[in-house]
């Protein structure tokens, strides 16, 4: 069903001379909308609105509200939800995967993924999966990916020691698919959207995945690995090679999903180039040479052997 202007008016109690207009943000009928309120007294207020109704939506929606009520301000207000829909504060700015990105807004991205990992909250999916089960990694389709058995077989050993590496954390809250273009660069500061797979799961790979879609190099990864670790309280040379293979394990996974994505996304030119580039980053990264993990190198060698 298509988000009209009333049903936005009327969730939020609007005055019957706000006027209303609403953009839709991509192909269908659910797709989100993007609505400026033109409010009493020269006002205007912009807001995104959401439909309700499937997992994804419903898990978006009340992490906001968890997020909200832990006091976390680098993620979208929940302003309101009811009948069907959720409306939530617009995000204004660009997201990390399509500004240039100097140092200090790289900076202050890894310390706003700190804060939000550091949140002693239980919201979203997956707590009551065993954190094993939260690495990436087990039984990685890679036959998908062009692999032969060859190639397979000599990355199942490094693979299975990154996993190993990796069960020493750490755990809890995570955006879930925190890429670069999840990532809004605001005048205030980084914001965060799109918490449709947050939940419990491995946050270095929160980490990992912005690092790798927003293009960086090995010292930058490195560099902010060693910040965010500075900011957790845990040992920095250790996390830089653990990112590193968080960052191998997700972006292999990653990938496999980016076809139905593509699909989904015909007729949205801007979604998608979105994830074209997205993907086109995080094959770069897979394809670096070496890395500051054993793991990580062998995974490499065996799979892009030069």
């Amino acid at each position: 069903m298509a988000i009209e202007a009333e049903s936005i008016a009327q969730l939020l109690r609007l005055a019957p001379e706000t006027d209303i207009d609403v953009e839709t943000l991509g192909p269908g009928a659910d797709a989100p909308v993007h609505a400026t309120l033109f409010l009493p007294g020269a006002l205007q207020q912009q807001v995104l609105v959401r439909g309700l109704g499937d997992e994804d939506s419903e898990t978006h929606a009340s992490v906001l509200e968890a997020l909200g009520g832990a006091g976390f301000a680098a993620a979208p207000r929940l302003l309101a939800a009811g009948s069907g829909l959720a409306i939530e504060e617009w995000a204004e700015g660009l997201t990390a995967l399509a500004a240039a990105h100097g140092t200090e807004a790289l900076e202050r991205v890894v310390a706003t993924i700190a804060a939000l990992h550091a949140l002693p909250i239980r919201a979203g999916a997956r707590w009551e999966l065993p954190e094993d089960s939260l690495i990436p990694g087990v039984d990685v389709p890679l036959h998908r990916l062009g692999f032969a058995a060859h190639e397979r077989e000599a990355a199942a050993a490094p693979i299975a020691a990154a996993r190993e590496a990796l069960r020493a954390g750490p755990f809890g809250f995570v955006h879930g698919r925190l890429t670069a273009g999840a990532v809004v660069l605001t005048a205030g500061g980084p914001v965060f959207t799109g918490f449709a797979h947050a939940g419990a799961g491995h946050q270095l790979c929160d980490l990992a995945a912005f690092l790798v879609t927003a293009g960086l190099g090995l010292d930058e990864r490195g560099a902010l690995g060693g910040r965010y670790a500075a900011a957790r309280g845990l040992e920095a040379t250790t996390m830089q090679g653990l990112v590193e293979l968080a960052g191998l394990l997700w972006g292999m996974e990653d990938l496999l999903t980016l076809p139905r994505r593509l699909i989904e996304a015909l007729g949205d030119d801007p979604a998608t180039h979105r994830i074209q580039l997205e993907a086109s980053r995080i094959e770069a990264f897979l394809r670096e040479r070496g890395g500051p993990h054993p793991a990580a190198m062998a995974i490499r060698a065996a799979l892009w052997r030069r």
